[in-house]
């Protein structure tokens, strides 16, 4: 016999279900999928008839709504539908359907030449759980138109060319003519271009004037506004000509006459941190675990570079550098052939100017360091009772800088210098070079840029016995040959940690 309480529960469900179905009839599928799901009613054959009959009506409702161009409606019912149990490959089906609806679309935004517009919305649909070939290859199209905007802006116009083929290979058709007017743009910005960027390194290789140097960045900036190089330029030339203040926190540098020299990193490049002793605390035994340097673009570590009739270099990348003593248990940068600690200071390159970390015992210009010390061109190093160095920073416009061994100490290499290079290596034959060379075209600089070494040489040169002119770029190891230059690079595994 029935229990007054069970009666009750066989009569409730009739009223949920008619609930339910008054609230399909007026539209609110929610509402109605919610109460059908209520315990009295969930296990009930006509329950599940009518859940089922509604996850039908979603999708139904969706696909009206995708029609009438409301894809986030759309998405929404599919959704809805997903979470009260619609069969997977019916929901696999409708969500392809959307994928192909937009897919044609933001062809016509990409026939408009609007990458931005298809990467938003390609992206917007992945968040949603729509994804399609279609939709994959024209993300990537407009990926790469994108890389090839910017690479304009920047001045690298072989790059620009190759990432707008590769956006054609993706688009196909659809974008055919509007791909073909953003080459001939790419053209025409280069040929305008052209002439301001030989006058710029004109002014950056021979020039004396800040206010001439200056004018030269402002006009290659006019036409490639984030060309690195022109961007550094300007920032040294302002503070040269006394616009701009020292970057905080640094010793203000003595004004010189401008010259070769460039650090390709943009104004806007903010300071490393570098962790400071308090006053007259005592330098700790070894330096931290985590290194300085993993924030600048390649290369990182070190490099040897052998300039013919000149000697041999060895190139650090990184913005913080280690000095220690030689030896298979020393994580030195620099390992140096004397009594010293496997890590016994470091050299740590802030905006434009450096600082010495001193681990153990080391001397600037006879004054023992605690904690840090700035080091300014000229400034004699001293670590531990001999060992001596003289630090070289001979551009007032590049924040590379160069170490000379004077004391009868050497490195395991036989090298002749050691070159900090922060964007740029200047080779050439006037004091404000790094390397000394007897070139009499001009100035070789090396440079990072787009996480890679390139040269770029006046005139003709050959890297790796390939024809180049003005720049080029190099390999792990390669060999450059110009007029009255000759140099090869190759990698040099590092010091283990």
């Amino acid at each position: 016999m029935d229990t007054p309480g069970r009666s009750m529960m066989l009569g409730q469900w009739r009223v949920t279900l008619r609930q339910a179905e008054e609230a399909a009839r007026a539209g609110r599928i929610e509402d109605a999928l919610n109460l059908v799901k209520r315990p009295e009613l969930a296990e009930h054959r006509q329950g599940i008839q009518l859940a089922a009959r509604l996850v039908r009506e979603l999708l139904e409702r969706g696909q009206r709504r995708a029609a009438a161009d409301d894809w986030a409606g759309a998405l929404d019912d599919f959704d809805l539908a997903e979470r009260h149990g619609a069969p997977p490959d019916r929901l696999a089906a409708v969500r392809l359907e959307i994928a192909d609806r937009v897919a044609r679309e933001l062809s016509q935004s990409l026939e408009a030449g609007d990458p931005d517009r298809v990467l938003e919305r390609t992206a917007a649909l992945a968040r949603r759980g729509v994804h399609a070939p279609a939709l994959r290859r024209q993300r990537e199209a407009a990926e790469a138109w994108i890389e090839a905007q910017g690479l304009a802006r920047r001045g690298e116009f072989g790059q620009a060319r190759e990432a707008l083929s590769r956006a054609a290979r993706l688009a196909g058709r659809h974008a055919a003519e509007a791909l073909a007017a953003a080459r001939q743009e790419l053209d025409a910005r280069q040929a305008q271009a052209q002439p301001r960027i030989e006058a710029f390194y004109a002014a950056l290789a021979s020039s004396q004037d800040a206010a001439g140097l200056l004018a030269a960045a402002e006009a290659l900036l006019a036409i490639l506004p984030e060309h690195p190089s022109a961007r550094q330029a300007r920032s040294r030339a302002w503070q040269q000509v006394g616009v701009l203040p020292p970057a905080a926190g640094l010793p203000p540098r003595t004004p010189r006459r401008i010259g070769i020299g460039l650090d390709l990193r943009g104004p806007e490049t903010s300071n490393p941190i570098v962790f400071l002793d308090q006053a007259g605390a005592e330098p700790t035994d070894e330096p931290p675990a985590v290194r300085l340097g993993a924030a600048e673009s390649g290369p990182h570590g070190r490099a040897l570079l052998w300039v013919d009739t000149v000697g041999g270099f060895l190139i650090c990348f990184d913005r913080e550098v280690v000095l220690g003593r030689a030896g298979m248990d020393s994580g030195a940068d620099v390992p140096i052939l004397g009594e010293l600690s496997r890590r016994h200071a470091s050299l740590i390159r802030q905006a434009d100017s450096y600082v010495v970390r001193a681990w153990h015992p080391t001397f600037v210009n006879g004054r023992q360091v605690v904690g840090t010390s700035p080091l300014r061109h000229r400034d004699v190093l001293r670590l531990g009772s001999a060992v001596e160095l003289i630090f070289h920073q001979p551009s007032p416009v590049s924040a590379t800088a160069k170490l000379e061994l004077v004391s009868r100490h050497r490195l395991p290499l036989a090298v002749d210098g050691v070159i900090l290079m922060a964007e740029t290596c200047i080779l050439g034959s006037t004091a404000q070079a790094h390397v000394p060379t007897r070139t009499s075209s001009g100035p070789v600089i090396l440079f990072r840029q787009g996480g890679q070494l390139w040269c770029r040489a006046p005139g003709r040169f050959e890297v790796d016995g390939c024809p180049e002119t003005d720049r080029a770029r190099l390999g792990l190891r390669s060999r450059v040959v110009g007029d009255g230059f000759s140099f090869g690079v190759e990698p040099l595994e590092n010091n283990p940690a």
